[in-house]
């Protein structure tokens, strides 16, 4: 008996170990870029505000879609996830941040509630953030350092950075790379999260995808698409003439289209990564027929807000008559379509599709060819 209390009490403490070192998405905690330069953006897939360079440490705020929300250098940004690694380090300075709360906030001498209070600080109050420690800020304020609450912690309107840079550089994602490429292949290459055959595929490329690309080292390179990092056989991958590419970031490839078409996906593309909002239509959150309505109306004309209406209100297409810029409806029947999105070219589309989701790129196969009801067209040319 006794021996099975010890078993009981070393797992219970096993598992507070682990804890410790995994992130909370409720609570800030710390990181940093594992790429060789992240953009730092103003909202997801936004303007760009800086480019941070590989090892620097940040706060994330937030972690709850593949944007993460994150302070560093005394201002609030969007990064990809994707090219952040977890780090405990404790002591990197994140600058300057205001207090933010109804009345005063407790600076203690320890990250916990438990510990002496060494000052209250009103709303408002200027400090330097020098770290994070068991999701608490390090602080230094009127030459003592202490521990501040990352809840009333804000990096909002402290700074006095260099305004932003437009989003219309010629890049393909948010982890800068030197090279740009195509897939030339009879359908798909498997794009894989290691360099080689055995490892898990994050995605399936077809024919003529563009993708960054670095190396090739032993008969692959490093590839990043879609705001993923992987890696691809060097048989399937042929350099391309980066002048020749005009898209935005994070746009999926589309060649011979019309400049209207290109319009459409073009700027689509720039709200990768906005979450889904029930009954959303602007850029702080969208639905499905509130990103394609928003889109459209402000590219190539207005069509209706509801996906039934779009559907209704457009010319039909069948799949293999469809042509990026296309609209591409599902649902049970014609006449109960509960989804839409952007046909991109390649089998795939983007769209906005459900809660807990962002705007992503997709493929028409699987439930969505099966549910597909057909293709909506707007643009003739």
């Amino acid at each position: 008996m006794h021996f099975t209390k010890h078993l009981l009490r070393l797992a219970v403490c096993g598992a507070m170990a682990v804890s410790m070192f995994l992130p909370n998405s409720l609570a800030v905690y710390q990181a940093q870029v594992n790429a060789d330069a992240l953009y730092l953006r103003q909202s997801p897939g936004g303007s760009i505000i800086t480019t941070l360079s590989q090892g620097t440490t940040l706060a994330v705020l937030d972690n709850s879609s593949s944007w993460y929300k994150v302070a560093v250098n005394g201002r609030e940004g969007y990064v990809s996830g994707e090219y952040l690694s977890g780090t405990q380090t404790e002591n990197f300075t994140l600058g300057s941040a205001k207090i933010v709360c109804d009345t005063t906030v407790n600076f203690r001498s320890a990250p916990n509630t438990s510990c002496s209070v060494l000052a209250s600080l009103p709303n408002g109050t200027i400090v330097n953030i020098t770290g994070i420690s068991n999701g608490w800020y390090k602080a230094a304020y009127n030459g003592k350092n202490g521990y501040i609450s990352a809840d009333y912690v804000s990096f909002s309107g402290t700074s006095s950075g260099s305004s932003a840079s437009s989003t219309t550089q010629s890049v393909t994602s948010d982890a800068t790379s030197s090279q740009r490429a195509k897939i030339v292949c009879d359908t798909t290459v498997n794009f894989r999260s290691q360099p080689n055959t055995s490892s898990r595929v994050l995605a399936s490329l077809p024919n003529g995808t563009l993708v960054s690309v670095t190396g090739p080292n032993n008969g692959w390179y490093t590839a990043t698409y879609n705001s993923m990092r992987g890696y691809l056989s060097a048989d399937y991958v042929k350099l391309v003439d980066t002048s020749a590419v005009t898209q935005s970031s994070n746009a999926v490839a589309h060649n011979s289209t019309s400049e209207k078409r290109n319009a459409v996906i073009t700027y689509a593309a720039q709200f990768l990564g906005i979450p889904y909002v029930y009954g959303g239509s602007t850029p702080s959150g969208f639905d499905c027929s509130g990103f394609t309505s928003y889109v459209f109306k402000n590219t190539v004309g207005s069509i209706p807000r509801v996906a039934q209406a779009q559907f209704n209100a457009t010319t039909r297409v069948s799949m293999d008559e469809l042509l990026p810029g296309d609209l591409v409806f599902f649902g049970s029947s014609a006449s109960s379509i509960s989804h839409v999105g952007i046909y991109v070219g390649g089998n795939q589309f983007i769209h906005s599709p459900h809660t807990g989701e962002v705007v992503k790129y997709d493929y028409l196969t699987g439930s969505y060819a099966t549910r597909f009801q057909g293709g909506g067209r707007v643009i003739f040319d």
